[in-house]
């Protein structure tokens, strides 16, 4: 995998599933996910736990209550710049691992999130800034900017040096797409606001422990990777026309 540090990107030289419905996409997507359970969740928690302990000691610090607007747009800097890290650092790993069949080392998929964190990072704000914008208007259009925007980050991690474009080059990915990406993103984000009550709401002295809240944040963090797994899903099967089954 050091040519792709050489070359400055993810080489796809290995079959993919064309994305069609999107039942299909969801079932490999639950699959990847689970069968790559162990190094998804590493490489989530070894970035996420100490950045999440680190926001909390911050709050604590300053004395910033858990509820409260300051203390969401803190958390939502924090998972911004926390997540720049995680996306392409999971990328790599799946790409190693379809491309082997071997789990990759946390090690080099760290190297490689490092290397895409500043790019991940700058098109994440652009994306959120545009669906917030759209969203203002009114809830549809922010929801076709999601869809549209979708592949930025994995874009960012597999093209890297290839593509400045990297917007347009998801909106262009997403042509045609847009109600597939729809459907399978709905189940999943459904299933994310479900652990998140389940897990903020439901389990006692989360919310009223800094250290638990940690915990727990970074917990949801490694669920949430099943989006970053459709989302590479998706991405492979769009810019890749070869019809074989994935590796697990």
């Amino acid at each position: 995998m050091d040519r792709d540090f050489r070359k400055g990107y993810l080489e796809i030289d290995f079959p993919t599933q064309p994305f069609g419905s999107p039942l299909p996409l969801l079932r490999d997507s639950l699959r990847t996910f689970f069968s790559n359970l162990p190094f998804l969740a590493a490489a989530t928690l070894v970035i996420y736990l100490p950045g999440k302990l680190a926001t909390q000691f911050l709050c604590y610090l300053l004395d910033i209550p858990f509820e409260g607007l300051l203390s969401y747009l803190i958390l939502g800097i924090s998972d911004l710049l926390l997540g720049a890290l995680v996306v392409p650092t999971i990328v790599y790993g799946l790409i190693h691992r379809f491309r082997t069949g071997r789990a990759a080392a946390l090690g080099q998929s760290l190297r490689w999130g490092r290397r895409q964190w500043i790019k991940t990072l700058a098109n994440q704000i652009k994306v959120e800034v545009t669906i917030t914008l759209w969203g203002a208007l009114l809830v549809i259009p922010g929801v076709v900017a999601m869809v549209r925007l979708v592949f930025a980050d994995v874009i960012v991690a597999v093209e890297a040096d290839l593509e400045p474009e990297v917007l347009r080059r998801s909106t262009t990915l997403a042509h045609g797409r847009r109600w597939r990406i729809f459907f399978v993103l709905l189940p999943i984000m459904i299933l994310d606001f479900a652990a998140m009550f389940l897990v903020l709401d439901r389990v006692q002295g989360v919310t009223h422990s800094r250290l638990a809240f940690a915990i727990a944040d970074s917990v949801l963090a490694v669920a949430g990777q099943l989006t970053t797994v459709a989302v590479l899903l998706m991405y492979l099967g769009t810019v890749q026309k070869r019809v074989t089954k994935l590796k697990p």
